[in-house]
This record gives C-alpha cells, structure tokens and sequence, in this order.
C-alpha cells in the first residue's frame, strides 16, 4: 500500500468515526475524540510527505526539461563579447548560461519582487479602483477571472498571501480573540433538540410572594397553620445555528501554508463574536435573547436636564441600587468604549475636594481592568454607543441560562465545488440563551425594582 493509499484509507476511518456519531445525533466524545484527533495528526503528516515527494518530483522534470531543450539548441551565430570567454569555451556554453538565468516568475518564490515593499507597492496599486497596471504587473499579481469563493486570482480574495519567501504568516488584524461573555452565563450542554427547565415563578420578594408563593407564619401553641405552595415557570433553551461558509481554490491552500489554520481562527472568532452581540443585544428570534430586549431588564432613567450623550455620577448610583443584593457579588459593568472620557470626569465630592469615582487600571493587580462602584469594567464592542440604551449595563450573567450543543463543528469538503478545484471550509456552533428571570423583581420593601440586568436609559 503506497502513501497514497493509506491517507485515503486514513481518511475513510476519519468519516467512518463521524458517520457514526451523526447517526447517533451527538458530538464526537471521549475515545472517538482521542482516536479522531491522533488519526488527523497522521494524516496531516503524510500528507506533507506526499506534497513533498510530488513537489521534489516536479522540480526534477521541470530540470530534465530544461536541460533537454538546452541540449537542442544550436550554437548562435554570434555571442557578444565572444573574444572574452575563456580559450577553448564554445559559444554554445554561453547561450546555455544566459538560458539558465532567464527569469521565470512562477519559479521564482519572491514571484518576480524585489522585496516585501516591492510588493507591497505594487498589493497598494492593485488595490485602486483608478489603477491601471501593466500587464506584467498583473500577472504577478496573478489577476485573473474570479473564483466563487477564495481564490489565488484575486488580489483581497487571497492572491495577495501566495509569496511564499515573505511569510507564511498571516496577520489577523484588530481581530484578536474576543471577550467570551459566554464563559460568564450560566452553560448547559443541550444533548437533544432543546433543554426545558422547571424554574422558580417569583417576581416579587414581598410577603406570601417569595418563591411564587411560599409563606411562613409565626404561630401560638396549637394554632393551626396556614398553607402556602410555591409556583412554578418553564424555561425552554432550544440551541440555533450559527455557521459560517468560506471557499478556498486548492491551488491558493498549497501556496499560502498559513491559510487553513487563519480561515480556522476567522470563522472561530466570528462565531465568538456574534454569540457576544446576542448576549447582550440578541431579539430572541432564531437566536438568542440579549439581556438588552429582556422583559427582566431595569432601565434606569436619565437625569433632569441632564445634557444629551453623557453619564453622570447619579446615572451610575441609581443603576448600582437597582442590582439586586444577591447578584451584586458576581455583578460587572459593560461599558462601549465612547464612554470613557465621561467615565474619566466622574468624582465625588468630599470636603473641599473629591475622589474618582470611575478608576481606570492602575497596578498590575487591575490591569486590563478599571473599576467602578468596586466591580470590574469590562469595555467590549457589543455595547451600544455613548448616549443609547446599553451603553453602561451592570449585569451578573450568571443570571443568563445558555444552552449549547457541542463545540464548534468544522468540517471541509472537496466535493462541493469538486469541478473548480475548491475546497468548502464550513463552521457551525448550535447555541440559545435568556435570562433565567422573566421579569424583574419587585422587592419586600421598596417600590423600585431590581434585577441582575440593568443599564442606564438613552441620553438624547
């Protein structure tokens, strides 16, 4: 059995292992992981031998021809300079050395540049719509007819990453990992279609209230007691889809070595992403929903006269009297990153003078972090801008039920667009989440009522 052969049957024992848990309706577990994941490692290092046994192969037929068209040349009639090649050197000798350093730009892992700003000059140009580039200069560039997806062809669509002497690595950008709100709620693995949850039906603290209706008495001696029972809500988490799709040409994965793991870090942080935006944002259809639409959310309302798109010392007072007692431990502030030179301004008087009220990081024990009524501040990009509903939120996302269904899936097919030598790279993550309150909490004592969500109401 060749290479060849045992990677296809490597394979075959892959696809065998994942049939088996799509039939089952699971993710893969334990052993099947282990035993996947050690059969991938397998793969992927035959496959490398395979790609550089073809590779050095090439390269040798690729020489033997030269060398063979060499040998039917004929001596040329004239060389320049002929008087000063060595005594008893041949014209021909001469011919087969300006052959030989002639410049063939697919051979060429620089692909004809000069140097990386060479390059990157010419990446600039490309990039104007007003360009109008020589046609050696487009073919560097390899621009050519465009793929459906990904492709060496197009410049933004990958054929900028192929100059394999620069780097294979691929800089992400601003796109570093996301904060992960989703590793502060409350995470349950969904094993079927949903999870339903019996939950408490309380919305108020107040006597013969707590519990849905639990009650207790004091009582004299043999006095009968009242009864009481609690009542009950359900809580249904039913994950949804999240997927992305991108197309890569074979031809782009061979050139540009970096690009299969950066389209896994893409779609993994997109994902991320737009599991956070719904967290705090999501309008609970077919997807799921954010604390910002939740009836549970206290919205704290601005201040007379106060000045549009600002935060004042009352806003974040009264948004921290409205967290309820028991969230206020796991409690943390989310903040759009617009309001911090208002943050910045807040103090409070004392005496003659006054102290912040906002502390933006100071030593290593606080950074990243700033702190605001002693809780951590978290600035994240899923918050509204400064002035709108959301742009402070106090939150304890414990208070938030998710429920999962397995990890992120990626899968890549070569048979979906097999006819244009495209590989399909698909990622998808099953997800759903609310708040565990239906509603706020009116308290015993007190007519304002509170809530583990709470955000300071638009300013405009």
């Amino acid at each position: 059995m060749n290479k060849k052969q045992k990677l296809a049957a490597l394979r075959k024992q892959i696809q065998a292992i994942r049939d088996g848990a799509t039939a089952s309706e699971r993710a893969l577990e334990g052993d099947e992981l282990a035993k996947v994941e050690a059969l991938l490692g397998e793969a992927e290092t035959l496959k490398a031998e395979i790609d550089a046994e073809e590779h050095a192969a090439e390269v040798a037929r690729r020489i033997e021809a030269q060398v063979s068209a060499l040998d039917e040349i004929p001596a040329p009639r004239s060389v320049a300079r002929n008087d000063a090649l060595p005594a008893g050197a041949e014209p021909v000798r001469a011919a087969r050395a300006l052959i030989e350093t002639h410049d063939n730009v697919q051979d060429d892992p620089r692909r004809g540049f000069r140097s990386m700003g060479d390059f990157g000059d010419l990446v600039a140009r490309a990039s104007n719509p007003s360009a109008n580039l020589a046609g050696d200069d487009r073919q560097r560039l390899f621009i050519g007819a465009a793929a459906t997806g990904m492709s060496q062809g197009v410049g933004a669509d990958g054929g900028f990453l192929v100059p394999p002497e620069f780097s294979t690595q691929i800089w992400d950008g601003m796109n570093q990992s996301p904060e992960n709100l989703l590793s502060l709620c409350d995470v349950y693995t969904v094993d079927g279609e949903s999870l339903t949850f019996n939950a408490n039906a309380e919305t108020s603290r107040a006597t013969g209230s707590r519990w849905g209706g639990v009650r207790s008495y004091w009582i004299a001696e043999a006095a009968q007691i009242a009864n009481s029972k609690p009542t009950f809500r359900q809580v249904k988490l039913e994950p949804q889809q999240l997927a992305v799709l991108c197309y890569a040409t074979d031809k782009l994965l061979r050139s540009a070595q970096a690009l299969d793991q950066y389209l896994t870090r893409a779609a993994s942080d997109e994902i991320m992403w737009e599991v956070n935006e719904a967290i705090i944002a999501g309008n609970g259809v077919g997807k799921p929903l954010g604390i910002l639409n939740s009836p549970a959310l206290v919205s704290v309302a601005k201040e007379s006269n106060q000045a549009a798109d600002t935060i004042v010392k009352a806003n974040v007072d009264k948004a921290w009297s409205r967290m309820h007692p028991r969230s206020r431990a796991g409690a943390r502030w989310f903040n759009n990153v617009d309001t911090e030179p208002q943050l910045e301004n807040l103090s409070m008087n004392v005496g003659t003078g006054g102290v912040p009220v906002y502390l933006p990081p100071g030593g290593i024990a606080d950074t990243p972090n700033a702190r605001l009524k002693g809780r951590q501040v978290l600035t994240i990009e899923h918050c509204p801008t400064l002035g709108d509903l959301g742009d402070l939120i106090l939150a304890d996302l414990s208070a938030y039920a998710v429920g999962v269904k397995g990890g992120v899936e990626a899968a890549m097919s070569m048979h979906l667009r097999f006819d244009y030598a495209e590989n399909a790279f698909r990622f998808m993550f099953a997800v759903d989440g609310q708040p565990w309150l239906a509603s706020a909490i009116t308290p015993a004592k007190g007519a304002a009522t509170l809530s583990p969500f709470v955000a300071v109401a638009e300013r405009a």
